[in-house]
């Protein structure tokens, strides 16, 4: 009987470090995942705005770096990195936290397009076709944007233009562009558009 109960103790025990290690695993690769979207420089600009009693900011470039990766991911590398970063490690882990949700949420409001129905008649505006051949053009140089779409371009205005930049890098298909050049791709094509008038 005493060797049964041993063998579930056992049993157990191996389970629970199984469970455990795979946590791990899938904790450490969700972090992976979320650092493939940071680059070094914003990294390193975060972690010295977060260690600061300062009130450093965080650049434009940063800010887009932080929404397009999402509050989930900036969190939790902000977690990590005050358990293991040797200047943040000393300082409250609430505090730094705390600071995280400030950083976020003005990234967040530097980074926000215009509303949704005023980006919803903008889309109307430009229609899908000519949608698409700006998106392409806006990606990769090499795409064309025939006149007619240039014109209704120019007609919805720089404005409808730049704020529906802004509203698609924020989505999770974008967060590996690099939103200050989409956004001057974007100008650059307004631009262009305005010029054949």
């Amino acid at each position: 009987m005493a060797t049964l109960s041993n063998y579930l103790i056992l049993v157990a025990f191996l389970l629970a470090t199984a469970i455990e290690t795979i946590s791990a695993t899938e904790e450490q690769e969700s972090l992976f995942e979320c650092r493939r979207h940071m680059n070094s420089h914003c990294g390193n600009k975060i972690v010295d705005v977060l260690s600061s009693q300062k009130k450093n900011k965080v650049s434009r470039e940063c800010c887009y770096k932080i929404v397009q990766m999402g509050y989930s991911c900036h969190s939790r590398l902000t977690l990590f990195v005050s358990q293991t970063n040797a200047e943040l490690r000393s300082k409250n882990s609430t505090h730094v936290m705390a600071k995280n949700d400030v950083i976020f949420n003005k990234c967040d409001q530097a980074t926000k397009p215009e509303s949704w129905q005023y980006l919803s008649n903008c889309v109307v505006k430009i229609g899908a076709k000519c949608g698409k051949q700006i998106f392409e053009k806006q990606v990769d140089s090499k795409h064309k944007v025939t006149k007619h779409c240039c014109q209704k371009l120019v007609k919805m205005g720089e404005s409808c233009h730049i704020n529906l930049a802004k509203a698609l890098i924020r989505t999770p298909e974008m967060r590996d562009v690099d939103a200050i050049q989409f956004l001057h791709n974007s100008k650059k094509i307004f631009d262009q558009c305005r010029d054949l008038e």
